[in-house]
């Protein structure tokens, strides 16, 4: 089975991929602060008519963050390996060139 082996990302790309960790583990931790919250912190229940739509928009609002973290990694993920493509293309030989030696004029 192939492998494909990628190089090592440069600074600026070290730096986005530290800081698109960063966010995501904010947004994750978030989301884990919104899935936490109890309705019943806020008051009493049957009090308050929109109790109910606390527990809906508190789960909501937890999966949005979650999938927002997962987009910032994949985003970044995208744009690290569009920018090997750029890259790759720029330091190809000639497509009017063949690879390998070079058969000598004399044969």
């Amino acid at each position: 089975m192939p492998s494909n082996v990628l190089p090592q990302p440069d600074g600026s790309d070290t730096r986005r991929i530290k800081r698109s960790r960063v966010v995501s583990f904010v947004l994750l931790a978030l989301a884990a602060v919104v899935f936490s919250l109890r309705p019943e912190a806020f008051g009493d229940p049957q009090a308050q008519p929109l109790h109910a739509l606390l527990h809906v928009w508190r789960i909501v609002l937890g999966v949005v963050l979650m999938v927002a973290a997962l987009g910032v990694q994949v985003v970044v993920g995208v744009r690290w390996r569009q920018g090997l493509r750029r890259r790759a293309e720029a330091d190809a030989p000639d497509p009017g060139t063949s690879p390998g030696n070079q058969a000598p004029a004399d044969r």
